[in-house]
Parts: C-alpha cells; structure tokens; sequence
C-alpha cells in the first residue's frame, strides 16, 4: 500500500526545488518579494488553470508541508492535496519545467 503523506512529502520537496530553481521560492520556502501577486512568466503559463496565483500556491504548500509533517489533516484534504500537487508537477513537466513519473 501507498503511503499517501510519503509520497506527497517527495513530491513537495521536487516541487519546492522547482519553484526555488524558477525565482519563485526563497531557500527557506516563503515567497521571493519581488514575485508579488504574480508568477513568473514561465511558470504562470505552466499552471495556468492550475494555480491561479502565489498566494494559492502557498495554501497548497502548507498543506502539503503539514502532510509531510504528520500533522493532522482529514483525508479529503490530504487526498486533494495529492491531487493538485500531482497536476501542477505534471504541468510543469508539460511546460518543459521538469521530467515528473508520478
């Protein structure tokens, strides 16, 4: 059986490594300043329909991080965290951005 928090705990840390690679993220996780309420260019194209802003992002990274922490979370939650994170890695790699197998 699946770990779901394990599997969602690896893909976080891929995509928390994207978004830094990408100007998105600090090293620490918080949001770069100057990326405001915008993304940029590249990867508002990549999620376009996914994530519509920074501050959505950060919902699903906390959640995501929560997961990955073992903090409780009900399942439907950790279930559509998976979910998101699952297509917005899989919108990245359609934009070039990476090379995901879920």
């Amino acid at each position: 059986m699946i770990d779901r928090r394990a599997e969602l705990g690896h893909w976080i840390g891929r995509l928390e490594i994207i978004l830094i690679s990408r100007g998105v993220l600090r090293e620490d996780g918080e949001l770069v300043a100057e990326v405001g309420s915008r993304f940029p260019k590249d990867v508002e194209d990549a999620l376009d329909g996914f994530i519509e802003n920074p501050v959505e992002l950060m919902g699903l990274l906390k959640i995501c991080r929560d997961a990955r922490d073992g903090r409780p979370l009900s399942p439907a939650v950790l279930m559509a965290a998976r979910l998101m994170t699952r297509e917005v890695l899989q919108a990245l790699e359609a934009a070039g951005a990476i090379d995901f197998k879920g």
